[in-house]
């Protein structure tokens, strides 16, 4: 008969405040491998395989971190690249009402991973976000 330590440590997987899709993490998935290291039967531990397994999808998971957050980049810097093309150029673009703006592009910045684009038009400046551009034309 197999009885529980009730001395035994509880871990417990709640809330974290950086996880906001839901998702496990690489954190999430070492505190579950460790646990599941501590509580394992002693008359039938973990096999050499099983584990060998786990550490490989644990790789794979770092690995796959690691790569989204390489396209992230690359794909901010695109759109970075994208964007500086149209430094001179007259463009049409959203507002965050959902407003057609129109004006010349006169700078480009990029801001917590979005780009952003000053128009000019008749001395008023706007910002809009290079996401919102519906039309561009020369001046």
């Amino acid at each position: 008969m197999y009885v529980n330590n009730i001395n035994a440590p509880v871990t417990t997987f709640g809330y974290n405040e950086n996880n906001i899709d839901g998702a496990l993490g690489k954190e999430d998935f070492l505190q579950l491998l460790v646990v599941q290291m501590q509580t394992q039967d002693p008359l039938d531990p973990l096999k050499n395989e099983d584990f060998i397994a786990q550490l490989a999808q644990f790789n794979s998971l770092e690995q796959m971190i690691t790569l989204n957050d390489q396209i992230t980049s690359l794909s901010s810097l695109q759109a970075l690249s994208s964007s500086s093309s149209l430094l001179g150029k007259t463009v049409e673009a959203l507002d965050e009402d959902g407003n057609t703006l129109e004006g010349k592009v006169t700078e480009v910045r990029y801001i917590d991973g979005e780009v952003l684009l000053t128009l000019e038009n008749g001395g008023v400046s706007s910002e809009v976000s290079f996401a919102n551009i519906v039309k561009v034309r020369e001046s």
